[in-house]
C-alpha cells in the first residue's frame, strides 16, 4: 500500500531523496552509550553499544538496531533513532556487525547479508542481560535483510523474548538488488559502496595482521566484490549461491511476531516486486511509499521533523 505523507518541496526525487537522506548531519548522540563487546562462536566478537534511559528498569522493552551496508553504530539514521526511542523510555543497543565500528579490530572479516546467526548472538545476549524485557529489533537497509531473515528462522529456532520486528528498505531478493544497483543509472551507489568495502577490507587487513592480502581490480563492481570476498568469506560457493542463501525473501512469510517493512517505491536499488508477491503472514504489513529514495523518506512527520519512516519505526517499536 503507498503512505499518504507529504514529501518536501523539490524532492521528490528518488536520487535527491537518497543523497540527502544520506547528507545531511546527524545530531549528536544524546544518551550515554556503554560499549559491550560479544563473543562469537568461531572467536571474532561484536561491539554492541548499550544507551538505557534514567528510568528504565529490567523488564521494559529495548529496541535492537542493526546498520546497513557501510554503516555502523555512528550511522545518522542509528543515532537518531536511538534519541528518540531513548527519549521515549526505551533502552537502545545498536549493533556493530563484524568489522564495522568499534569492532573493526574484533573480527577477522566483514559482515555480509546473511549474517543472522551473529544478530541472534546479540539478541541473546541483550535477552541475558534483561530477561523479561521484550525485545524489539529494527534493521535498516541491508541491516533489514538480516532482521527479518532471523525472525523467519525463529519460526523453527525460537528466539525467547523478541517481541516485534520492523526493517525499512530491505533488500529481500539479494539477486535482484544486486543486478537493479548495476544498472547504468545507479552507478554512482555502486562505485560508492565497492569503494567502501574495499575500504573496510583494507582496514581489517591493516588491523588483523595475519589475514592474507587481497587486492581488487580497479573495475570491481559489487558481483565481483561478492565473488572475491563475501562469498568465500561467509562460506558462500559464490556471489549467486550468497544472494541466494542469505536473502530473507523465502523465510518472510514463516515470520510469526508482529513485523513491519518500510520500503519506498522509487528506491534506486530495491525492487519491490519481491515484497508485493509473497505470502504475507498475518501480523506483517507491508508499507510502501510512492516516494523516499533508499532511506531518505524526507516530508513532514506530523511532528515536527522531516523524517517520517524514522518517526514511524519508533511509534511501531513503543507499542
Amino acid at each position: 500500500m503507498d503512505d499518504g505523507f507529504r514529501p518536501l518541496p523539490l524532492l521528490g526525487n528518488r536520487h535527491v531523496q537518497t543523497m540527502l537522506g544520506t547528507l545531511l548531519p546527524a545530531p549528536p548522540l544524546q544518551a550515554p552509550s556503554r560499549l559491550c563487546a560479544v563473543p562469537l562462536p568461531d572467536g571474532d566478537r561484536l561491539a554492541l553499544h548499550d544507551s538505557q534511559p534514567l528510568r528504565w528498569q529490567p523488564g521494559d522493552p529495548v529496541a535492537i538496531l542493526v546498520h546497513g551496508l557501510g554503516g555502523s553504530h555512528r550511522s545518522g539514521y542509528m543515532i537518531r533513532l536511538t534519541n528518540a526511542l531513548v527519549a521515549r523510555g526505551v533502552r537502545v543497543v545498536r549493533v556493530d556487525l563484524r568489522g564495522a565500528g568499534a569492532g573493526a579490530r574484533w573480527s577477522r572479516r566483514l559482515y555480509n547479508g546473511g549474517c543472522s546467526g551473529d544478530v541472534r548472538t546479540a539478541v541473546l545476549a541483550v535477552q541475558r542481560w534483561t530477561p523479561t524485557s521484550p525485545l524489539r529489533l529494527a534493521g535498516l537497509s541491508l541491516g533489514g535483510n538480516i532482521v527479518l531473515k532471523l525472525a523467519g528462522e525463529a519460526a523453527e529456532q525460537p528466539l525467547a523474548g523478541l517481541d516485534r520486528v520492523v526493517a525499512v528498505a530491505p533488500p529481500v531478493d539479494l539477486e535482484a538488488s544486486s543486478l537493479l544497483i548495476a544498472a547504468p543509472r545507479n552507478r554512482m551507489y555502486e562505485n560508492y559502496y565497492v569503494r567502501t568495502l574495499i575500504r573496510q577490507v583494507a582496514r581489517q587487513q591493516r588491523l588483523v595482521s595475519d589475514l592474507p592480502r587481497l587486492r581488487f581490480p580497479r573495475s570491481t563492481t559489487l558481483r565481483l566484490f561478492d565473488d572475491l570476498y563475501t562469498a568465500p568469506r561467509g562460506g558462500f560457493a559464490d556471489a549467486f549461491d550468497y544472494y541466494r542463501r542469505a536473502s530473507a525473501l523465502p523465510l518472510l512469510s514463516r515470520i510469526e511476531v508482529p513485523a513491519l517493512i518500510l520500503a519506498a517505491r522509487d528506491d534506486p536499488f530495491i525492487p519491490m516486486e519481491p515484497l508485493e508477491r509473497f505470502a504475507r503472514p498475518p501480523r506483517m504489513e507491508v508499507s510502501v511509499a510512492a516516494a523516499g529514495g533508499h532511506l531518505g523518506f524526507l516530508g513532514w512527520d506530523g511532528a515536527g521533523g522531516i523524517r517520517w519512516a524514522e518517526r514511524r519505526v519508533v511509534e511501531w517499536l513503543l507499542v
